[in-house]
């Protein structure tokens, strides 16, 4: 996937295991076979891709979580949502 739309409906990959240490989450993706950590925020993130949710309601729902530029937190959040899709971590739901 090469770009994100509003409309895209994300999710976390069943093949990735995650745990949370100090509160910051690790997630291991069996198939690269490589670790990866996401911080508090990232976390935040990863949480809401439990379930099935468009890119849309994902920032926005960062966007009511913390305080900040709405526009600088839509740009951050699908940075990393990219990020995640293109190690296989989360993935799109058809």
């Amino acid at each position: 996937m090469s770009t994100l739309s509003d409309t895209t409906v994300l999710r976390q990959s069943e093949a990735v295991f995650a745990t949370e240490v100090d509160g910051e989450t690790v997630l291991m993706s069996v198939s690269a076979n490589r670790y990866f950590g996401l911080d508090a925020i990232g976390s935040a993130i990863w949480a809401e891709l439990a379930q099935p949710i468009t890119v849309d309601a994902l920032c926005a729902a960062m966007v009511a979580a913390y305080e900040g530029d709405p526009a600088q937190i839509h740009q951050d959040v699908r940075a990393l949502l990219t990020q995640l899709v293109a190690h296989g971590l989360v993935e799109a739901v058809a």
